[in-house]
């Protein structure tokens, strides 16, 4: 349903950027004006930082592919032959030069419609400056449904996606935690995996955000979304380090004495991660490095005890990789809510 309803709502800002490009080109007489249409249509993407994107990449590949076009009519004999040519040499270049750009594939639709609806023209440049003014139409509308009507941008995304991860990863850390204090049972991988295959998407979402709608949306940018792609990230890696320990287990587990301690630092990390990527995080920091304290200071008195000697090397290894890596998830989150503080 999701999906529909962002598909309807693209046709009909397609629709509206389109029809809004013919109505300017009529007003204003121009002859090619389907060509606004046109780029008003390829320009429309789904979100703001695409059509953003598209827009550059369109203005900038219109005004390569138009001085290329101007000059190959000025230069070339208007016969079948060296037009064909031209638009070989041309196009091909374009082309090639898409390794290096996207926007070269624009230039070459435009070295195409310059060169081709431009043959018989007596004024070359004001030829070329009217394609360009088309085009250009055909953005600006893109650009201004695209911006002004019913918005979706990567930077909405971007937010809910990390606060549907963190939760994922405060229920996947406690399941974690229950598994390894019932005498370490094993566990599904497939969940974490599928978490750390969504949470790698958000490096493409911060990139694309910040570079094509941080300075059209600057007030949704006031809060730290890069510490806050980080923290996730390393959080499902801590959290597929402890599924690795969990499954090295191969026989019957042990009772764990610390099993309420872990379970409370599994419950507050998980919290404090949710709280922290929604900006809720005033005091539970304390929290989290209060019950922190209490772990440490809990395996510090097993520890003169000597009750961790019951475990054979081989087990202790499992145990400890479990126990830092739960512990590691709990001190970057730690670090980030410090951090998020301390600034101004």
């Amino acid at each position: 349903m999701n999906n529909v309803s962002t598909n309807l709502t693209h046709g009909f800002k397609t629709a509206l950027a389109a029809v809004l490009a013919y109505y300017i080109t009529t007003i204003l007489a121009l002859d090619f004006g389907y060509w606004a249409v046109i780029t008003a249509v390829i320009v429309m993407q789904v979100y703001v930082a695409d059509s953003v994107e598209m827009c550059f990449y369109r203005l900038s590949g219109t005004l390569i592919g138009a001085a290329m076009g101007v000059v190959v009519l000025l230069v070339i004999p208007k016969t079948a032959f060296f037009t064909g040519a031209a638009l070989f040499v041309t196009v091909g270049i374009c082309s090639f030069l898409t390794r290096f750009n996207t926007r070269y594939r624009m230039a070459g639709i435009t070295v195409v419609i310059v060169v081709m609806t431009g043959i018989c023209v007596q004024d070359v440049f004001i030829f070329g400056l009217y394609r360009v003014l088309e085009i250009c139409i055909g953005i600006l509308c893109a650009f201004l449904v695209s911006v002004l009507v019913l918005p979706k941008r990567k930077v909405d995304t971007l937010r809910a996606a990390l606060e549907r991860q963190a939760k994922a990863c405060a229920e996947r850390c406690l399941i974690l935690v229950d598994a390894f204090v019932s005498r370490q049972q094993n566990v599904e991988e497939s969940p974490v995996a599928e978490l750390v295959k969504d949470v790698w998407k958000n490096h493409e979402l911060l990139q694309k955000a910040s570079r094509n709608e941080s300075l059209i949306y600057s007030r949704k940018f006031n809060e730290n979304f890069p510490l806050k792609v980080s923290v996730i990230s390393r959080s499902v890696e801590h959290l597929r380090n402890m599924v690795r320990a969990l499954n090295a287990f191969d026989d019957d587990g042990y009772d764990i004495i610390m099993a309420g301690e872990l379970k409370k630092l599994a419950e507050t990390s998980g919290r404090a991660l949710v709280l922290f990527v929604k900006n809720e995080y005033s005091t539970i920091g304390d929290d989290l490095e209060k019950t922190i304290s209490e772990l440490d200071d809990r395996l510090g008195s097993i520890r003169k005890e000597g009750l961790v000697r019951r475990f054979d090397s081989r087990k202790l290894v499992q145990v400890f990789s479990f126990y830092s890596s739960l512990l590691y998830f709990a001190d970057d989150i730690l670090t980030a809510i410090t951090s998020v503080n301390r600034e101004p």
